[in-house]
């Protein structure tokens, strides 16, 4: 099976353990690049809403969890992609148990919930990314070099 691109996100609220976490992807993945995004707090709840395709009120259970402040984007490749089934938060799916059972680990070390996020096949990644950055996978491929520093990136939303 080809490479894929996923991403990762720490939401604010698990940035406490960000270097644990970068450390342990780039052990198990190539990281490609990592930008810190930061939405306009007013819109932060329908930026919220767009990406997870709920309606979330402002100030919800989900975005007090996470955190409303910046958070980080963490763009890899997956040499070996391997696909399996897995319980999700929708019900069981065949997903990349690479990026999804990493996902799980984050997710323990920070005390559970959802504060990292991480995309579960192709189709995921490709809406996520254009979501956040306009730029869907094969585009990730041919734009993004290997440069490892965090860049501030801002887009108003």
């Amino acid at each position: 099976m080809d490479d894929e691109i996923h991403l990762f996100i720490l939401w604010e609220n698990a940035r406490i353990l960000q270097d644990k976490i970068i450390n342990d992807i780039k052990e198990n993945f190539e990281l490609l690049d990592m930008l810190e995004i930061q939405w306009t707090a007013q819109f932060f709840a329908h930026n919220l809403k767009c990406f997870y395709g709920i309606n979330l009120p402002k100030n919800s259970k989900k975005e007090q969890h996470c955190g409303n402040g910046p958070f980080l984007l963490l763009i890899v490749r997956d040499a070996d992609p391997l696909y399996r089934r897995r319980r999700t938060s929708s019900g069981s799916k065949t997903v990349n148990v690479n990026l999804f059972d990493s996902k799980e680990m984050y997710r323990k070390w920070l005390g559970g919930g959802h504060k990292v996020h991480a995309s579960n096949d192709v189709n995921e990644s490709n809406h996520d990314l254009k979501l956040l950055l306009g730029y869907n996978t094969d585009e990730i491929n041919l734009l993004y070099s290997r440069n490892q520093k965090i860049k501030e990136y801002r887009k108003v939303l």
